[in-house]
Protein backbone atom coordinates (compact mmCIF):
# COMPACT_ATOMS: atom_id res chain seq x y z
CA UNK A 1 0.00 0.00 0.00
CA UNK A 2 2.75 2.56 1.13
CA UNK A 3 4.70 1.41 -2.57
CA UNK A 4 1.74 2.02 -4.55
CA UNK A 5 0.87 5.71 -2.29
CA UNK A 6 4.58 6.37 -3.03
CA UNK A 7 4.39 5.35 -6.91
CA UNK A 8 1.20 7.29 -7.49
CA UNK A 9 2.85 10.49 -5.37
CA UNK A 10 5.79 10.13 -7.87
CA UNK A 11 3.75 9.47 -11.01
CA UNK A 12 1.86 13.05 -10.10
CA UNK A 13 4.93 14.65 -9.42
CA UNK A 14 6.16 13.76 -12.58
CA UNK A 15 3.45 15.09 -14.62
CA UNK A 16 3.33 18.21 -12.73
CA UNK A 17 6.47 18.67 -13.37
CA UNK A 18 6.20 17.95 -17.09
CA UNK A 19 3.26 20.40 -17.24
CA UNK A 20 5.01 22.80 -15.60
CA UNK A 21 8.06 23.19 -17.58
CA UNK A 22 5.58 22.78 -20.88
CA UNK A 23 4.21 26.35 -19.49
CA UNK A 24 7.57 27.45 -18.76
CA UNK A 25 8.94 26.53 -21.85
CA UNK A 26 5.71 28.20 -23.65
CA UNK A 27 5.88 31.11 -21.93
CA UNK A 28 9.81 31.72 -22.98
CA UNK A 29 9.59 30.05 -26.61
CA UNK A 30 8.79 32.03 -29.43
CA UNK A 31 5.30 34.24 -29.62
CA UNK A 32 2.44 33.81 -31.55
CA UNK A 33 2.33 34.96 -35.00
CA UNK A 34 0.93 38.73 -34.75
CA UNK A 35 0.38 40.97 -38.33
CA UNK A 36 3.19 43.49 -38.69
CA UNK A 37 2.35 46.89 -37.18
CA UNK A 38 1.15 50.05 -39.26
CA UNK A 39 3.72 52.13 -40.21
CA UNK A 40 4.19 54.55 -37.99
CA UNK A 41 1.97 57.73 -37.99
CA UNK A 42 3.95 61.93 -37.99
CA UNK A 43 3.28 62.42 -33.96
CA UNK A 44 1.51 65.89 -33.32
CA UNK A 45 4.45 67.23 -32.38
CA UNK A 46 6.35 66.45 -35.57
CA UNK A 47 3.32 68.15 -37.52
CA UNK A 48 3.22 71.06 -35.18
CA UNK A 49 7.28 71.21 -35.74
CA UNK A 50 6.17 71.20 -39.62
CA UNK A 51 3.20 73.76 -39.19
CA UNK A 52 5.51 76.13 -37.53
CA UNK A 53 8.36 76.17 -39.92
CA UNK A 54 5.89 77.00 -42.99
CA UNK A 55 4.83 80.33 -40.58
CA UNK A 56 1.89 79.05 -39.11
CA UNK A 57 0.96 78.52 -35.58
CA UNK A 58 -0.31 74.81 -33.90
CA UNK A 59 -3.55 75.06 -31.87
CA UNK A 60 -5.47 72.18 -30.44
CA UNK A 61 -9.18 72.51 -31.64
CA UNK A 62 -12.23 70.47 -30.54
CA UNK A 63 -15.48 70.50 -32.81
CA UNK A 64 -18.88 72.29 -31.53
CA UNK A 65 -21.81 72.44 -32.64
CA UNK A 66 -23.56 75.75 -33.12
CA UNK A 67 -26.95 75.59 -34.38
CA UNK A 68 -28.62 78.63 -34.04
CA UNK A 69 -28.74 81.57 -31.95
CA UNK A 70 -25.49 81.99 -29.62
CA UNK A 71 -25.75 77.98 -28.28
CA UNK A 72 -22.23 76.22 -28.87
CA UNK A 73 -22.39 73.09 -27.87
CA UNK A 74 -18.43 71.27 -27.64
CA UNK A 75 -18.97 67.87 -29.06
CA UNK A 76 -15.97 65.08 -28.63
CA UNK A 77 -12.48 64.38 -30.18
CA UNK A 78 -9.93 67.00 -31.01
CA UNK A 79 -7.66 67.61 -33.78
CA UNK A 80 -3.75 69.82 -34.02
CA UNK A 81 -4.79 72.41 -36.13
CA UNK A 82 -2.52 75.04 -38.24
CA UNK A 83 -3.35 78.60 -38.51
CA UNK A 84 -1.87 81.10 -40.58
CA UNK A 85 -2.87 84.82 -39.89
CA UNK A 86 -2.07 87.62 -42.77
CA UNK A 87 -2.26 91.39 -42.15
CA UNK A 88 -5.27 92.24 -43.44
CA UNK A 89 -6.90 90.05 -40.65
CA UNK A 90 -7.85 86.89 -42.90
CA UNK A 91 -6.99 83.81 -41.66
CA UNK A 92 -6.89 79.82 -43.22
CA UNK A 93 -6.97 77.11 -40.92
CA UNK A 94 -5.79 73.42 -41.95
CA UNK A 95 -5.09 70.39 -39.92
CA UNK A 96 -1.46 69.71 -39.03
CA UNK A 97 -1.65 66.13 -39.86
CA UNK A 98 -2.80 67.25 -43.49
CA UNK A 99 -0.49 70.22 -44.28
CA UNK A 100 2.62 67.89 -42.82
CA UNK A 101 1.36 64.31 -44.36
CA UNK A 102 4.33 62.66 -46.61
CA UNK A 103 1.44 62.03 -49.39
CA UNK A 104 -0.51 64.24 -50.98
CA UNK A 105 -4.05 64.07 -49.43
CA UNK A 106 -8.10 65.29 -50.60
CA UNK A 107 -7.71 68.28 -49.22
CA UNK A 108 -4.03 69.41 -50.36
CA UNK A 109 -5.47 68.41 -53.52
CA UNK A 110 -8.90 70.21 -53.57
CA UNK A 111 -6.78 73.27 -52.66
CA UNK A 112 -4.18 73.18 -55.05
CA UNK A 113 -6.34 71.96 -58.12
CA UNK A 114 -9.60 74.38 -57.12
CA UNK A 115 -12.29 71.87 -58.91
CA UNK A 116 -15.72 73.07 -59.74
CA UNK A 117 -18.34 73.02 -57.35
CA UNK A 118 -22.16 74.14 -57.27
CA UNK A 119 -22.96 77.69 -56.08
CA UNK A 120 -25.73 77.73 -53.62
CA UNK A 121 -28.49 80.63 -52.30
CA UNK A 122 -27.06 79.36 -48.82
CA UNK A 123 -23.41 79.00 -47.29
CA UNK A 124 -21.52 79.00 -50.51
CA UNK A 125 -18.14 77.30 -48.25
CA UNK A 126 -20.71 74.67 -47.56
CA UNK A 127 -22.07 73.99 -50.57
CA UNK A 128 -18.57 74.23 -52.38
CA UNK A 129 -17.24 71.58 -50.11
CA UNK A 130 -20.03 69.29 -50.43
CA UNK A 131 -19.95 69.24 -54.68
CA UNK A 132 -16.15 68.30 -54.08
CA UNK A 133 -17.09 65.50 -52.28
CA UNK A 134 -16.57 66.74 -48.54
CA UNK A 135 -18.41 67.56 -45.74
CA UNK A 136 -18.94 70.58 -43.40
CA UNK A 137 -22.26 69.70 -42.33
CA UNK A 138 -23.08 68.92 -38.52
CA UNK A 139 -26.50 68.04 -38.49
CA UNK A 140 -28.92 67.49 -41.74
CA UNK A 141 -31.16 70.57 -40.96
CA UNK A 142 -29.92 73.73 -43.21
CA UNK A 143 -30.10 75.76 -39.28
CA UNK A 144 -27.56 73.26 -38.28
CA UNK A 145 -23.84 74.57 -37.87
CA UNK A 146 -20.88 73.96 -36.53
CA UNK A 147 -17.18 73.99 -36.31
CA UNK A 148 -13.55 73.76 -35.03
CA UNK A 149 -12.50 76.22 -32.03
CA UNK A 150 -10.20 76.40 -28.88
CA UNK A 151 -11.21 74.63 -26.26
CA UNK A 152 -13.93 76.65 -23.11
CA UNK A 153 -15.24 78.51 -26.41
CA UNK A 154 -18.49 80.24 -25.67
CA UNK A 155 -18.71 82.54 -29.03
CA UNK A 156 -20.32 80.32 -32.08
CA UNK A 157 -18.76 82.63 -34.31
CA UNK A 158 -14.92 81.46 -33.16
CA UNK A 159 -16.27 77.64 -34.86
CA UNK A 160 -14.39 77.41 -37.95
CA UNK A 161 -16.13 75.85 -40.47
CA UNK A 162 -13.73 73.16 -42.15
CA UNK A 163 -14.05 70.90 -45.14
CA UNK A 164 -13.63 67.44 -44.33
CA UNK A 165 -12.89 64.64 -46.66
CA UNK A 166 -12.72 60.94 -47.02
CA UNK A 167 -9.45 60.55 -46.28
CA UNK A 168 -9.64 62.31 -43.22
CA UNK A 169 -7.99 65.44 -44.42
CA UNK A 170 -9.41 68.92 -43.10
CA UNK A 171 -9.26 72.30 -44.51
CA UNK A 172 -11.00 75.60 -43.68
CA UNK A 173 -13.90 75.67 -46.14
CA UNK A 174 -13.96 79.51 -46.72
CA UNK A 175 -10.40 79.45 -46.94
CA UNK A 176 -10.72 76.76 -49.77
CA UNK A 177 -14.08 78.39 -51.04
CA UNK A 178 -12.01 81.72 -51.42
CA UNK A 179 -9.30 80.29 -52.98
CA UNK A 180 -11.11 78.63 -55.82
CA UNK A 181 -12.20 82.39 -56.74
CA UNK A 182 -8.53 83.57 -56.47
CA UNK A 183 -8.94 84.92 -53.14
CA UNK A 184 -5.99 83.96 -50.59
CA UNK A 185 -6.64 83.93 -47.18
CA UNK A 186 -4.18 83.98 -44.62
CA UNK A 187 -1.55 82.17 -46.53
CA UNK A 188 -1.39 80.71 -49.97
CA UNK A 189 -0.99 76.83 -48.87
CA UNK A 190 0.15 76.01 -52.09
CA UNK A 191 3.88 75.29 -51.28
CA UNK A 192 3.61 74.55 -47.58
CA UNK A 193 2.66 71.07 -48.28
CA UNK A 194 5.20 68.46 -47.45
CA UNK A 195 4.01 66.26 -50.13
CA UNK A 196 4.40 66.94 -53.65
CA UNK A 197 1.13 68.00 -54.70
CA UNK A 198 0.47 66.74 -58.34
CA UNK A 199 -0.62 70.13 -60.21
CA UNK A 200 1.13 72.69 -57.52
Amino acid sequence: MKRSYALAVSVLALVSGTAVAANAANATGPAPHRPAAAPAQHSPSADAAWCARQGGRAETRVPYYTGTGNKITPLGGEREMCLFSATDGSEIMIAADTLAADKPTLAALAYVRKPDGPSSPGNPSIAYCQGINGTAMFGNRPTDGGGWGPRNETDPSKATSACMFADGSVIDAWGLKYHKGGVIRGTDLTKKFRATIPGA
